[in-house]
């Protein structure tokens, strides 16, 4: 059962061991319940620090706690002590879906166990009427055993009777459904799409256009075909990815539908991944000197190659005003809410003027931006600023 025990020092119940990752809002580390010797997970953040995201934290432990899947991670309660908020998960000590693709490539058989279990996982968010909206590699944890299980609800959402679409521009770039960075009405049909990325970030290493632009991937989703399999992978497996990856999400399957699908039917049991925990565990073994030494972390975002999973470019923008999406946020650049503001305006104009135009508007702000960011800043600041005095 979970709990929330604000009062009480969470100190005098956990020993916090190593740092083991880091969430979307804060440092992970492992450890120890004093009086149970039970292991779990112990997210600490620095509430003053995070002052401008304690909505979404209060977003991930609300969505959590209502959660009761095998194939979600376990919220366990909540302390704070200080500034900090302890929140205590699930241990899952076989790293994540990323991790493992660092030993080496998974084989088809692993792929299709992995999305069969994580399916499992959409199809109970799905049916309690939430929506994940950040599908992707490092978002899939595993058990030592080989469970499989969804993590990381920073931005998840929740649907009700009444409304039965959103229309939040959130989730990271590569991943994201074209209907989610249209700002369209959407469903649980985008993280379908999501999970179609992440099939082929799990049979590739990455996800497709990884060597772009985020923002220029950005405005290549909605308007390019979607990505493909090429033919070294088996025909179920490409089907199965050209299924999720429909434009129109009315053509993309449930999650129940898609646990149908033959490429699904042909998963192993969850021990079969132990091998490839194993494996992690040996690399991880080999490459620690390099990791404490900071030669080879992987944690660290590139900016000029925009190859990771990029957090920095998880978009939160909603609040349901037209001040909640202009707002300025100290933790992403203005020029990184290009893609926010403008991208819906661009897709309305390109209706009317025509693709050309539009798309040679892009290129501009896109050279801009690259060469330039500040200015896009600057520029980004004065239009919120005048759109504000206007509308008061």
């Amino acid at each position: 059962m979970a709990v929330n025990r604000m009062r009480e020092d969470p100190e005098d119940v956990f020993t916090k061991q190593e740092e083991i990752g880091k969430g979307s809002f804060g440092k992970v580390y492992k450890g120890i319940n004093k009086k149970t010797t039970d292991v779990v997970a112990i997210k600490i953040i620095d509430l003053e620090e995070a002052e401008d995201e304690i909505e979404d934290i209060q977003q991930e432990i609300t969505i959590l706690s209502q959660c009761d899947s095998p194939y979600v991670t376990k919220y366990h309660g909540s302390f704070l002590k200080g500034s900090n908020l302890w929140i205590i998960m699930e241990y899952l000590g076989g790293g994540s879906a990323l991790d493992l693709l660092k030993a080496g490539s998974f084989d088809e058989l692993a792929i299709a166990t992995i999305l069969r279990e994580i399916l499992k996982g959409l199809e109970y968010l799905h049916m309690e009427k939430k929506i994940h909206r950040d599908i992707k590699a490092a978002n899939i944890l595993l058990s030592d055993h080989g469970d499989v299980k969804l993590a990381d609800f920073g931005v998840a959402g929740q649907l009700t009777n009444t409304m039965v679409k959103r229309n939040t521009f959130v989730g990271t770039p590569f991943w994201m459904a074209p209907e989610v960075i249209k700002q369209s009405a959407y469903d649980a049909k985008a993280d379908v799409w999501s999970l179609g990325i992440t099939a082929i970030e799990l049979a590739k290493g990455e996800p497709p256009n990884a060597d772009l632009h985020p923002m220029r991937v950005l405005f290549l989703i909605p308007k390019n075909n979607p990505p493909q399999l090429d033919s070294q992978y088996s025909k179920n497996f490409r089907e199965f990815v050209g299924t999720c990856l429909h434009h129109d999400p009315s053509y993309r399957p449930s999650a129940r539908d898609l646990l149908k699908h033959k490429f699904i039917r042909m998963a192993k049991k969850t021990s079969y991944l132990i091998e490839y925990i194993d494996r992690y565990k040996k690399y991880r073994e080999v490459h620690r000197d390099d990791d404490e030494n900071g030669d080879s972390s992987g944690d660290e975002i590139d900016e000029s190659s925009h190859r990771n999973p990029i957090d920095t470019w998880k978009f939160v923008t909603e609040r349901g005003t037209p001040n909640g999406i202009l707002s300025d946020s100290p933790t992403i650049p203005t020029s990184k809410k290009l893609p926010t503001i403008l991208i819906p305006a661009l897709e309305e104009l390109r209706l009317k003027y025509g693709a050309d135009v539009i798309d040679n508007v892009q290129d501009i702000l896109l050279d801009a931006d690259k060469n330039a960011p500040e200015i896009i800043d600057k520029l980004l600041v004065q239009l919120i600023h005048k759109i504000k005095s206007v509308s008061t």
